[in-house]
């Protein structure tokens, strides 16, 4: 008997198979494994990208406000390092226009863009070369203080409006890249592996991963005897990780016996090497059940229930002991 990993079909299975003639489904594992990774790689998505786009957003709405209200305020505690950096070049620039004279705000400006390549920001030299180029060439005055000084602001949110930019081209790379990164190599065509090998180009981060998953894909394709234990998988658990990631490494880790029962059989009986039924669930039979279920057919006796089923599935199947005394109650 082949079951996904539903605890409640293995409970009423169990009633009438025992413990060695029930497999867990070929095709359940790894998709019970691409679910919790997809929603652990949707969090390192944000993490890494959406969660940084947003705060390098709120800086230039800030900064915005900041000028037109003409006040300084401290934002929330700022959480990644580009961004503060960021940050603190814009609180320079807003310190320096803060002197009394445009002859001290130029005299500060220049040595603050002659130091600007110094720090560690890695917007500092387009932000010197920007701002040297908005400098007229007799020098500020009085009189184009202000404009000069707005020219600076808008220079410097150019530069994060362009971090936010290339942020937000690797958010929408990384979309695609996720899914050929849990794809099964077997399946795999010669486009998708070229695009594959991009993503990684691309997302370096992602390799570890890759190579967990062609590992756990080929377990399936090995006699039990080359079969490594499936407790590599723990390599994709980290104490931050989403909490269905854990939950699927665990479960497949727990059920491990059973999801590769296959192998054994086969090795006992080669005739049913080539039998899909010991590798897959019958969906389309899934199917049916579920509109059986939404439309229930009038099933309010157990006769009429074993009637409309054998009718409309055409196969064998089991009433849990449950079910029945849910229909008698």
């Amino acid at each position: 008997m082949t079951i996904d990993f539903s605890d409640r079909l293995e409970a009423g299975v169990k009633h009438f198979f025992n413990e060695e003639q029930i497999l867990k489904c070929a095709f359940h594992a790894p998709q019970l494994l691409n679910r919790g990774l997809l929603k652990e790689l949707t969090r390192l998505k944000n993490e890494k990208y959406q969660n940084e786009i947003k705060e390098l957003a709120f800086l230039g709405r800030l900064s915005l406000e900041m000028e037109a209200k003409r006040w300084i305020t401290t934002p929330k505690e700022l959480k990644f390092a580009d961004s503060k950096k960021a940050w603190h070049m814009y609180l320079k620039l807003r310190s320096i226009f803060s002197f009394s004279t445009h002859a001290e705000i130029e005299t500060n400006l220049i040595q603050f863009l002659s130091e600007l390549s110094l720090t560690p920001w890695k917007g500092a030299n387009l932000l010197k070369e920007k701002c040297l180029l908005l400098i007229p060439e007799r020098g500020l005055t009085e009189k184009g203080l202000e404009s000069f000084e707005l020219k600076v602001y808008r220079a410097w949110r150019a530069i994060i409006r362009s971090f936010r930019k290339n942020l937000e081209e690797l958010k929408s790379g990384f979309q695609d890249a996720k899914y050929l990164v849990l794809m099964n190599p077997i399946n795999m065509d010669r486009f998708d592996k070229q695009a594959l090998r991009k993503a990684l180009v691309k997302f370096p981060w992602l390799r570890p991963i890759r190579r967990i998953m062609t590992k756990f894909y080929y377990q399936f394709q090995l006699s039990p005897a080359k079969r490594s234990p499936l407790k590599f998988l723990l390599a994709l658990v980290t104490e931050n990780c989403h909490s269905w990631l854990k939950s699927a490494v665990d479960t497949l880790i727990r059920y491990e016996e059973q999801i590769f029962r296959f192998q054994v059989l086969i090795e006992k009986n080669p005739a049913l090497k080539h039998v899909k039924a010991i590798k897959v669930v019958d969906e389309s039979t899934m199917r049916k059940i579920n509109k059986l279920y939404q439309t229930q057919f009038g099933m309010r006796t157990v006769e009429t229930l074993e009637m409309r089923l054998k009718h409309y599935l055409e196969c064998p199947f089991i009433i849990v002991p449950s079910v029945l005394e849910e229909l008698k109650s």
